[in-house]
């Protein structure tokens, strides 16, 4: 914080000065000598560029002299800035709290009061500032005028909103951890580990190594540790990455950890703080249904009947198995970039549209026409199941062609009634 320097007398003294300040147009300011302060001193206190400096009228708020540290934070000339007040340039969300500061100083409630706002540049950005301002009454040789020390902040302000968001970052995954917390220094060595003994690990033989360099670490894809190292040395925020340990009594375990960056206050890089976790029961679990999954898809593959995943919205293929690219002639691309309704006959789309539209039912046995890739129509039974597939919505289907049966069926029901007739025409 900017602490004022009493350059005024708290007292209110008041002295005539001889200070020549710029005319504002809009204020038609009739006696320039009469604002307060000391020449020399006054002079100097405008003529320094790290502390802006302003004077505004009482009653209107009007600036009546800035310095050029204050064109510089806000991107007006001082010509430009003289036919504004201090509220033309305050962020309207901060007009409320600056309008009861100069009501505590107009009241005597307050000599000084320092405060922080926010300024709107000539360029429509927006900065932070701290001001101090006091109050000069007016006086028989003096108007009257407030007084502001104004200084930037922005930098501050943006590494407190950093730090703040860093902190509710850190807070969440606290809240989400069960297991341990861990703290690193610059080096990205361990100097805490508080409940990783729990886990059944030896904490002796982890304090002062880096996670890479503790004893008994399992395998892992060829560039994880390298990838995680660059991101450390980037001091970037890491979620749940995970890597296997070997614990005390030689399982090994799936450890998945989170961490922050910490930086003190001065910017510089301190080390990491974060937290970890035992997932190996999940991660086994994971692995187990990767491996169902994938010996599911192996005899979806295999499978001596076409079937297919159509989604239950669009209706578009979204997986076809060997038998299907066979029996109808369509390549697997040609299959995945169409939709059920361009295998029927347009007659029979909108039955395919209400059964579709049924989802009362998990399953679902019809018999349908279909159309081959040559135009060929033919006859199909479909045993279908809901599920979901990629997170969708989808029906699997099982399809089997039953056209020749139809074809021999109607075959034998000829030769039948052709042999009825034969014997109707013997008995007469």
């Amino acid at each position: 914080m900017v602490i004022w320097p009493p350059l005024i007398p708290l007292e209110r003294e008041t002295r005539s000065v001889s200070l020549v300040l710029p005319m504002s147009p809009s204020q038609q300011i009739q006696d320039a000598e009469a604002l307060p302060g000391d020449d020399a001193l006054f002079e100097a206190l405008f003529a320094q560029s790290a502390t802006g400096v302003a004077i505004a009228a009482l009653d209107t708020g009007s600036f009546l002299r800035v310095n050029d540290a204050v064109c510089t934070m806000t991107g007006y000339s001082p010509a430009e800035l003289l036919e504004k007040s201090f509220r033309d340039i305050t962020h309207p969300g901060d007009l409320a709290s600056t309008e009861r500061s100069l009501r505590r100083l107009l009241s005597g409630q307050e000599e000084i009061d320092a405060y922080e706002k926010r300024y709107i540049r000539k360029d429509g950005s927006q900065i932070w500032v701290q001001l101090v301002v006091t109050l000069l009454p007016p006086s028989s040789t003096s108007p009257g005028c407030f007084v502001s020390f104004i200084h930037d902040i922005t930098p501050i302000v943006e590494a407190r909103e950093a730090m703040q968001a860093s902190e509710a970052r850190f807070r969440r995954m606290v809240e989400r951890s069960s297991d341990w917390y861990w703290e690193q220094d610059s080096q990205f060595r361990f100097v805490e580990l508080p409940g990783f003994e729990k886990r059944d690990f030896d904490l002796k033989a982890t304090i002062g190594k880096a996670r890479w360099e503790m004893p008994g670490l399992g395998p892992l894809p060829e560039g994880t540790w390298e990838r995680h190292r660059a991101l450390l040395n980037r001091h970037e925020p890491f979620s749940d990455f995970v890597f296997t340990r070997y614990n005390n009594g030689g399982e090994l375990r799936y450890l998945s950890v989170s961490g922050e960056p910490v930086f003190d206050k001065g910017g510089e890089f301190k080390g990491y703080r974060g937290v970890g976790k035992d997932v190996t029961e999940q991660t086994l679990a994971d692995k187990a249904l990767q491996d169902s999954e994938a010996r599911y898809r192996m005899l979806f593959d295999v499978h001596p009947h076409p079937m297919w995943v159509v989604d239950s919205g669009t209706l578009a293929f979204l997986a076809v198995n060997e038998a299907a690219v066979r029996h109808y002639g369509y390549s697997r691309e040609e299959f995945l970039s169409m939709t059920a309704e361009q295998i029927r006959p347009a007659e029979d789309i909108s039955r395919l549209l209400d059964a579709f539209g049924d989802q009362s039912r998990a399953h679902g046995y019809r018999s349908w026409r279909h159309r081959k890739k040559n135009g060929e129509l033919i006859d199909v039974e479909i045993a279908s199941f809901g599920l979901q597939f990629d997170g969708r919505p989808a029906r699997l289907a099982v399809v089997t062609d039953i056209t020749e049966r139809l074809k021999a069926e109607e075959h034998a029901r000829e030769i039948e009634e052709r042999y009825r007739e034969l014997l109707k025409g013997r008995e007469r």
